[in-house]
């Protein structure tokens, strides 16, 4: 019998927490440890930050689902972790024994990092938690009375570029339909070296499509920027050429701000010796298996990911919910390999698949492998993916309430489309 403790609200957790149900057998025993009593899908809050979609859409109940399947669960932060003597320390006293460990959501935003921002929230908003997204919301709403120039950034060391596009396309539109796009003036802020870089020097045309998108819809951008400071009325910007160094700086007067900054693994994590690296991050072998632990797995943005040329702003590879999924079934197959005596046989493809709506369109990128050089480097785009981004995401949300992780059409329609999630070494 073997204890496997999943820390993480989000979707990783909840997603390898059923596949190992699935794939171990009853004597095994699976505790999810989280902070929240939801899980959320994060590429939905853009939506739910300017009212298209309630976030009941967006959201997860652990507790009934998690029950359901025979899944422990506690609700309680994570004071500190203790690999060798195999015990997490909770913030309530409470020792959880483990044999093996997965650490499916490690990262916090790192909002001390810009000055002024803590001070700034009432004009300056983000998207990292629901309770953030939902007084997002309101002050959107409140904005719509009293509108005025608007700056949507991304910090230096954010991923999010999924998230970020979609939200500055979808506020465009928004304001269009209410008639008070004349009103706004919109900027973007981005550490990448160019419009469509996303962390992976881009995928095919998707500099000269965002490029041609952000002119006719008359939004300005500037790129290898960072921010300053932060008052409750302006970003203060710096501006880098591209060899780093700083070539100007700006002041942009601001009514309302989203921004998503840099995140950084939570304290638990960052205080054990030989678990992360200089980066911050917890470095894996192929296996998603941590180097200085061999009974710790780690999923999503914590993973250590090799780093491509650098750019002068730190602009971090996304890990896209596809990637994520790989993840989870990597480790999930693997663990479950381990427990039986085996040998572990999965790896990630590190395959990239991504979706962005532009309100009524919307492009699909398609990168295989997800570095550079690739076999597949595409872009699709037209009416369909708006429609098929929105139907995913509801299909995705249902999908776990029912306790499915990957349907065998899923599966299917993958290997079609020759984009695998994991593969398959021989022993």
């Amino acid at each position: 019998m073997a204890h496997i403790l999943i820390v993480g609200e989000g979707l990783n957790g909840l997603t390898a927490a059923l596949q190992l149900k699935k794939l171990t057998s009853q004597e095994d025993w699976i505790t999810v440890i989280s902070q929240e009593q939801c899980g959320i899908v994060k590429t939905s809050l853009p939506y739910v930050s300017v009212g298209l979609r309630p976030m009941r859409e967006a959201r997860i109940e652990l507790a009934p689902l998690l029950k359901r399947h025979k899944i422990h669960h506690i609700v309680s932060p994570i004071k500190q972790l203790h690999p060798l003597r195999q015990v997490v320390m909770l913030e309530n006293g409470r020792r959880i024994p483990f044999d093996y460990l997965i650490i499916a959501d490690g990262m916090e935003p790192a909002q001390d990092h810009i000055s002024g921002l803590r001070q700034s929230l009432d004009m300056v908003h983000s998207l990292v938690s629901q309770d953030e997204t939902m007084r997002a919301q309101l002050a959107f709403q409140d904005f719509l009375n009293t509108p005025g120039p608007m700056t949507v950034a991304l910090a230096p060391g954010s991923s999010e570029y999924e998230s970020a596009y979609q939200y500055i396309f979808n506020i465009d539109g928004l304001l269009r339909r209410y008639r008070l796009r004349d009103q706004v003036p919109i900027r973007f802020i981005t550490p990448e070296p160019f419009l469509g870089h996303f962390g992976i020097g881009g995928v095919g045309h998707s500099n000269q499509l965002l490029e041609e998108e952000f002119r006719s819809r008359q939004i300005s951008w500037i790129c290898n920027a960072a921010i300053d400071r932060v008052d409750p009325s302006a970003f203060h910007t710096i501006h880098f050429d591209d060899d780093g160094l700083e070539k100007g700086r700006q002041l942009l007067e601001t009514r309302y701000g989203m921004l998503w900054p840099s995140m950084r693994v939570k304290p638990f994590i960052a205080n054990v010796e030989g678990l992360t690296n200089n980066t911050g991050l917890i470095p894996t072998n192929r296996l998603l298996q941590s180097l200085a632990y061999n009974n710790i797995f780690a999923i999503g943005e914590v993973v250590a990911q090799h780093r491509l040329d650098p750019t002068p702003m730190e602009a971090p590879q996304p890990c896209s919910d596809f990637l994520r999924e790989s993840m989870t079934s990597t480790v999930a197959g693997n663990l479950a390999e381990i427990i039986r005596a085996r040998y572990p046989l999965y790896e990630p493809t590190g395959n990239g698949f991504f979706m962005i709506d532009f309100g009524r369109q919307g492009a699909a990128f398609l990168a295989v492998p997800q570095r550079p050089p690739r076999n597949i480097d595409k872009i699709y785009q037209g009416r369909f993916v708006h429609v098929m981004k929105r139907a995913m995401e509801r299909y995705h949300v249902r999908k776990l309430r029912a306790g499915i992780t990957e349907p065998v059409f899923e599966r299917l329609l993958f290997r079609l489309m020759k984009v695998p999630r994991i593969k398959q070494k021989v022993a």
